[in-house]
């Protein structure tokens, strides 16, 4: 995530999203393309591999 509204509670700046490609609608402002959602499009925030866990990867 580059950007959040000012309602938005359960996402936050840098998160990795899951989403459905279906449900967006993209728009380019100087020059960058940028993906837009609503909350409730989003169906998973990931989570970064914790250190002592000695799982590997980006779970959801």
């Amino acid at each position: 995530m580059v950007a959040i509204g000012a309602h938005v509670r359960q996402v936050r700046l840098g998160d990795r999203v899951l989403f459905d490609p279906e449900d967006r609608a993209e728009v380019e402002l100087q020059s960058r393309d940028y993906v837009l959602l609503r909350e409730r499009d989003i169906h998973a925030v990931g989570e970064d591999r914790r250190a002592d866990s000695g799982n590997t990867g980006l779970y959801l």
